[in-house]
């Protein structure tokens, strides 16, 4: 009985091991695009010329939009 039940979930895991990680790496892809985009939003906040609390102001709303993207996946 033992036998049965340790082998019942050794299939357990490996079966939900074998569903997650698809999902997992799909989602990988769909998040890469978030990053490249907070990517381009810092370095176009880099790039202008603007005093070091409005700086601040636009990286927080890259942050905030990356997060936002990220939850949306």
């Amino acid at each position: 009985m033992k036998k049965a039940i340790a082998l019942a979930l050794a299939t357990a895991l490996l079966l939900s091991v074998a569903l997650y990680f698809p999902k997992s790496a799909e989602a990988q892809i769909r998040s890469a695009g978030c990053y490249r985009e907070w990517n381009a939003c810092r370095t176009g906040a880099f790039e202008q010329d603007v005093s070091w609390w409005k700086l601040a102001l636009i990286l927080t709303v890259c942050d905030l939009g990356l997060g936002r993207c990220l939850l949306a996946l």
